[in-house]
């Protein structure tokens, strides 16, 4: 069942962040950049080193505001950038930090700059999380946060995001992968909701595709709620909030609903990931407003 995190979305929701202006991919740091100035260390060498680099002037001052923010604390410069509506993704290398050196940032929205790392939930309390946990008691999720998916409506917008749980250290065996929900309301984080632990082998793209063929509803409903749907529990078991969903992605995917779960809707949900661009119908509905 999907749980607000009041403390933790305080901080989030508390004011802008220092981080706050627009970005864009015009503050993308060149190749070779970064490791070129990684060995100077966070001192005013390493921003000229930057600049001799030839980081734009407004990726320089994008590491600044980072280094500034009270959350994030160090610079931060972006290689990659998605833009999907009010929050956008930036891929960011923190060229001083030792294990997740390279992380996925929510930016642009009403609240600058949101890091996921710092607002991932505790375990969800459904029985297949809870069974794993059971199994592998010093199990926690590792760090190694994707942001994978994406789905807006109007001014919502939510994305999931997958970390690999390991089995008591960073470098132990993979036993799930937890998936976690962050909504977004007109450009403002308004929930962060564990959506449960799942197996390494659903987690998996290959794996699940060929689980999708063999009918499996568990299968299903990850490769839904990958997408931003509300498939339900991700339990196996096909309840109203499972059809409705897949309903909402036939249609969305220019799909007959009438049609069920046939060969093209499973061509599409057993493609790898990231699943962040508009469905095609949806695109067209957006496109038709904006006419």
């Amino acid at each position: 069942m999907p749980r607000l995190l009041p403390a933790i979305l305080a901080v989030a929701l508390s004011g802008p962040a220092l981080a706050q202006d627009l970005v864009g991919p015009g503050e993308i740091a060149l190749d070779g950049a970064i490791a070129r100035c990684r060995g100077t260390g966070p001192d005013p060498v390493f921003w000229a080193c930057l600049a001799e680099a030839g980081v734009p002037a407004g990726g320089i001052a994008f590491a600044r505001r980072l280094a500034e923010d009270p959350v994030i604390g160090g610079p931060g410069l972006m290689i990659g950038f998605t833009e999907l509506g009010a929050v956008d993704l930036a891929e960011v290398l923190f060229p001083f930090v030792a294990n997740t050196n390279e992380q996925t940032l929510f930016v642009n929205g009403a609240a600058g700059v949101v890091q996921p790392l710092a607002l991932e939930p505790q375990t969800a309390g459904d029985p297949q999380s809870q069974a794993i946990l059971a199994a592998h008691p010093q199990a926690f999720p590792s760090l190694r946060l994707a942001v994978l998916g994406h789905r807006a409506r109007g001014s919502h917008q939510r994305f999931v995001a997958t970390d690999a749980v390991t089995d008591g250290c960073r470098a132990c065996p993979v036993v799930a992968v937890a998936l976690t929900a962050y909504v977004f309301e007109a450009g403002a984080l308004n929930e962060v909701t564990a959506l449960g632990w799942i197996p390494p082998a659903l987690a998996d793209a290959e794996a699940r595709a060929t689980a999708l063929a063999e009918g499996d509803v568990q299968a299903l409903q990850v490769a839904l709620t990958l997408r931003g749907y509300e498939p339900g529990t991700m339990d196996g078991r096909a309840g109203e909030a499972t059809s409705r969903a897949l309903q909402q992605f036939l249609t969305e995917f220019c799909l007959p609903v009438e049609a069920g779960l046939g060969e093209a809707a499973l061509a599409i949900l057993s493609a790898p990931p990231p699943y962040l661009d508009p469905p095609p119908c949806q695109h067209r509905e957006r496109d038709a407003r904006n006419e």
